[in-house]
């Protein structure tokens, strides 16, 4: 797969997927995450390598994971707290050289959380990304290096998201073939990926692959994800046929359409609350400056009284059966509103407010 990196949507290219292309490239920039229910983060690349930077670390939601798991006791986050602010620098720091972790295991525990932080990226489908190369990390803020092959491999295994790893694998009729790439001995495989490779060796197609696997059906589908995400399974494209998405369910559009719209409604309560009517007028506004780059779909769209978005009405005798480059555009569509609601209420009431509101947002399935 030559494919191009600049921007996108997670939906056509889910996050593995993009880290895998940044490490092929090399990359050397920064990546920007934007999605609804989070605010904007951004990851540093420097050869294709994520860079475990301090902006993205958050010290002391890392102090608390530490207490939480009880590697640190409370009194002890409590004395490097009080070092960092008497003396005027880093818990990272404070925590060294009160011994309170040694350095090997400290950095460790480091990269560890700086990880987990992204497996939620994993999954997701209602955001954008954008690559911005050249990009330079501010000057003393890089603490390490996670090596990208490694935590595209973390990250899939915990994928929970039976609907989403369906969607994302190839169907059962395609035509696949392995390849063998020269980084595959690079690869840390756990011995049940290894299994899933073996199984896969000579198979033309995935039908009826996963009821023989003696991994089950979820864990299978996992490692083929992982395979397809790595370039080492690939669809051979029939003459006259291109690879498509497959199609979601009815019942998943449905989903994923009224939980976009349940969000939208969220941020109109939030910020109605704060400032009474204006409100409307705000978000009203914040819709209108970016609905022509929103495509004919939203042409018709209307802000109802209650925050959600109605599409095309044309479109609503067909909702839950949508065609699937429809329903994409439409997605799409959601999160640029989402976004740009989020970004009102930032405009119109602070980073506070801002912060507050991604937060119910999130509480949103």
């Amino acid at each position: 797969m030559t494919e191009f990196l600049s921007e996108g949507t997670l939906y056509e290219t889910p996050f593995p997927r993009v880290l895998f292309r940044l490490w092929k490239k090399e990359a050397a920039g920064r990546l920007v995450l934007r999605r609804p229910q989070e605010a904007e983060r951004a990851l540093y690349f420097s050869k294709g390598q994520v860079t475990v930077e301090r902006d993205g670390l958050s010290e002391p939601e890392f102090l608390k994971a530490l207490v939480k798991k009880r590697i640190l006791p409370a009194e002890a986050a409590r004395r490097a707290v009080k070092e960092a602010a008497e003396r005027g620098i880093s818990l990272l720091r404070s925590l060294n050289e009160l011994g309170l972790i040694a350095a090997l295991p400290l950095w460790n525990l480091l990269a560890s959380f700086y990880v987990r932080r992204l497996f939620r990226l994993f999954d997701a489908e209602d955001g954008r990304y954008a690559f911005e190369s050249g990009a330079l990390l501010p000057e003393g803020s890089a603490l390490g290096e996670i090596q990208t092959l490694d935590l595209i491999l973390q990250g899939i295994r915990q994928i929970q998201n039976a609907g989403f790893l369906e969607r994302r694998v190839p169907a059962p009729d395609e035509p696949i073939y392995l390849s063998t790439p020269y980084f595959l001995h690079r690869l840390n495989l756990e011995p049940h990926e290894r299994y899933v490779l073996g199984r896969l060796s000579g198979v033309s197609r995935l039908n009826g692959f996963y009821e023989r696997s003696e991994l089950g059906e979820t864990e299978s589908r996992k490692v083929v994800f992982a395979l397809f995400c790595l370039d080492i399974l690939h669809v051979r494209e029939e003459k006259g046929k291109t690879r498509e998405i497959p199609e979601s369910s009815s019942a998943e559009q449905t989903r994923i359409l009224a939980s976009l719209n349940d969000r939208c409604a969220c941020v109109h309560k939030y910020i109605t609350k704060q400032i009474g009517p204006l409100a409307r007028t705000i978000l009203g506004n914040a819709i209108d400056e970016i609905k022509p780059g929103l495509g004919p779909i939203f042409r018709k769209a209307r802000f109802l009284a209650d925050g959600r978005i109605e599409v095309d009405p044309a479109l609503a005798s067909g909702a839950g059966h949508l065609d699937e480059d429809i329903f994409r555009q439409i997605v799409r569509g959601y999160d640029e509103i989402l976004m740009a609601g989020v970004l009102a209420v930032k405009k119109a009431l602070g980073p506070a407010h801002e912060a507050a509101v991604v937060k119910q947002i999130e509480r949103i399935g």
